[in-house]
This record gives structure tokens, sequence and C-alpha cells, in this order.
């Protein structure tokens, strides 16, 4: 278990460097912000801070319908945001239930469609 942890928090690492390259600074502002709420997720997860959690899962759902977050306009990108926003809303539901064996799978769930997004982002960035 311990070294899942190790690798979630490498990932979060990961997804801030990765929302800082090449992109217009709204967008650097709004992965950054994510990227907050994700650790402060993490360190709720962690501790059981099942108050931290559900604030920071809520604000990150609502940081998805800010304008800044629609940074493209392919069906791709759309599929992701929506897989992401699923991922965030089941964490949400399994910290409001406090269920500790459903909201650190939850959260994991939350990191991988980051970075599968972040994959598709680079690859989008490559082709062209």
């Amino acid at each position: 278990m311990n070294r899942k942890w190790h690798v979630v928090v490498a990932l979060s690492a990961f997804l801030g460097f990765a929302a800082s390259s090449s992109q217009g600074p709204e967008v650097n502002q709004v992965m950054r912000e994510k990227l907050n709420h994700a650790q402060k997720i993490l360190e709720a997860v962690v501790t059981s801070d099942w108050v931290s959690l559900e604030t920071h899962s809520r604000e990150l759902e609502q940081l998805t319908n800010d304008p800044r977050w629609m940074v493209l306009k392919y069906p791709e990108y759309a599929r992701h945001s929506s897989a992401f926003v699923r991922a965030v809303q089941d964490l949400h539901r399994a910290a409001a239930q406090r269920d500790l064996e459903k909201t650190p799978q939850a959260y994991i769930a939350v990191t991988l469609r980051c970075v599968d997004c972040h994959r598709y982002l680079a690859r989008l960035r490559i082709a062209k």
C-alpha cells in the first residue's frame, strides 16, 4: 500500500510539470489550481480528513466548469475531461460516505484520468 502512495505522489509531481510546459498562462493557472486541489486531496485521503476531502473534491469539480478548463475544442479532449469529472464525482461520493476503501481507489482513478489526458495532450502537441 505504501508503494502505491509513492506512485501517486510521483504522478502528482509529473502532472504539475506537464501542466507548465508549452501552455498559455490561463491554462497554466487552472492546471496549477487542479494540482493544488489534487495534493490537498491526497493529504486528506492519507489522513482521513473527510471535511477537507469533500471540500477539495467539490472545488476540483467546480474547477472543471471554469472556461479556462476547456482548452481544446476536440471531441477526444472532451471525452478525457468528462472521464475526469466522473472520477472526481466518484471521489466526492466516496468521501461523503466516509468509505475508507473506495476513497483511495477513487483518488487513484482521478490521478489516472489526469495522466491519460496529459498523455493525449502531449501526443497532440507532438503531432502538430
